[in-house]
């Protein structure tokens, strides 16, 4: 993996999209599983659209999912210098500056669009950054990536009740700390409000971050611009509700400020993820009534 990855860091950034663009029609013309789980999350999503227009934006999803696997080479192969150079434009940068400057902490929340790496990498060239990361199964790949990342400026904790503290710490000091608002946490840790119109266990870890420390919450992704010409950074304010002290109001409110930075770009978000894997007591899951594989 490692030696793949160093070979994507010798390609230009088109090339490598290139190849990842590749790699997403190879997934489109079999039954794979990004390519059902992604139909089945298009169909609960954007059920007002035809059936041709949610096949034409599933093809353009797992196109712009190819190229995530192939981009991820090219920012790990590459000097950290080279990376920075591919952000054309930042949309909103006195959002970042005006937090950065206050004596509270800053939540950053970045959902799963575009290129999240690229966006780390900016951020992390920017201030001193922590953010939960979940280890790669390769212990290998794990220990040379997380250096990579390190390299670039952020502290990297584990998902566990020791990285989760490091988080609440980092907040009350006033430090900035990253979070993946859009992945499905364990019942526990959730809480059930919708998305997208559907029935979604949300995280509860940014109302109790935000509620526990009274750090400032913004919205920040990169997306990817056409023609391989590079990635637009773009930070934006979350609903205001995402402050309420109502556990269910607030993870309603992050649930709607992804649902707009989604709008942004669908066909460039993560949409190959079982993000409605676990639903209401009694209701099956959507994956298993497909049968996905």
């Amino acid at each position: 993996m490692i030696v793949l990855v160093r070979l994507l860091g010798l390609l230009s950034l088109g090339m490598a999209q290139r190849i990842g663009r590749i790699l997403g029609w190879s997934l489109w013309i079999r039954r794979t599983r990004a390519r059902e789980v992604a139909r089945v999350n298009l169909a609960l999503t954007y059920p007002h659209l035809s059936e041709q227009e949610r096949n034409q934006m599933l093809r353009n999803t797992l196109r712009h999912n190819g190229m995530v696997g192939t981009e991820m080479g090219v920012f790990w192969g590459k000097e950290i210098t080279d990376v920075l150079g591919l952000i054309r434009q930042v949309h909103n940068p006195q959002l970042l500056d005006e937090a950065l400057a206050d004596t509270r902490g800053l939540l950053i929340l970045a959902p799963h669009i575009g290129n999240w790496e690229q966006l780390n990498m900016y951020l992390s060239d920017r201030c001193r950054l922590t953010i939960m990361f979940k280890p790669a199964k390769n212990p290998y790949f794990d220990a040379w990536m997380r250096r990579r990342r390190e390299k670039g400026g952020a502290t990297l904790v584990p998902t566990t009740a020791s990285g989760v503290r490091t988080l609440f710490k980092t907040l009350q000091k006033g430090g900035v700390a990253g979070f993946l608002p859009d992945q499905e946490p364990q019942r526990r840790s959730g809480v059930m409000v919708p998305f997208m119109g559907v029935p979604t266990l949300t995280p509860r870890m940014p109302y109790e971050l935000l509620q526990r420390t009274g750090a400032r919450a913004v919205m920040a992704y990169a997306l990817r611009r056409p023609d391989a010409s590079g990635f637009d950074i773009h930070f934006i304010e979350p609903d205001a509700e995402i402050y309420s002290d109502n556990a269910e109001a607030a993870c309603a409110a992050l649930n709607r400020s992804v649902e707009q930075v989604v709008a942004a770009a669908p066909e460039q978000y993560q949409w190959t993820y079982k993000r409605f894997k676990r639903q209401p007591d009694g209701i099956p899951s959507p994956y298993a009534a497909a049968r996905v594989p």
